[in-house]
């Protein structure tokens, strides 16, 4: 049904439920394949409803041991699951140790040495600085890369006694 099909569901249920068709409503089914089809689809299901309604009425009611059977099903059928359910966390169990020692084997035997020239440019790698490294450098650096010891001071002066004044 089409978003603009929505405002005539309520009237199609109806229509579909034996009450009479308003003209809009007719207008709209003449232009819609859709709501029509729709609206057939409903007539039949609300016939087949009608069909079966009076075999559901006419029903026998359930035998009285209907209840202890139903009970007796499920109790046996509980009692079959339970032994079942070892084997499950078993079997789950002996995939997760499959599965890691899988992974472990695969890790060992991917591994391999390095050759020199390999270790050499990781080496080079590691070291490696970015040009714009000099660009960002800031006077006074090394002052901030040293933090001075209690009593220092980042700037070194030199005392001068005063005997060294007078001469």
């Amino acid at each position: 049904m089409k978003n603009t099909c929505m405002k005539w569901k309520d009237q199609l249920l109806e229509a579909a439920l034996g009450e009479p068709e308003g003209s809009e409503l007719r207008a709209h089914l003449l232009q819609c394949p859709d709501c029509s089809a729709q609206l057939q689809g409903l007539r039949a299901r609300r016939e087949r409803l009608d069909t079966l309604l009076p075999l559901v009425a006419s029903a026998a009611e359930p035998s009285p041991d209907l209840r202890a059977r139903i009970l007796a099903a499920t109790e046996t059928s509980a009692a079959r699951r339970r032994p079942h359910v070892w084997r499950v966390w078993a079997l789950a169990g002996a995939t997760t140790v499959i599965v890691i020692a899988a992974i472990i084997a695969w890790a060992f035997k991917s591994r391999t040495d390095l050759t020199e020239a390999e270790l050499h440019q990781a080496q080079a790698l590691a070291q490696w600085r970015s040009p714009t490294d000099v660009l960002l450098r800031i006077p006074g650096q090394e002052f901030l890369n040293a933090t001075p010891k209690l009593g220092e001071s980042y700037i070194k002066v030199p005392i001068v006694s005063k005997q060294e004044e007078i001469k």
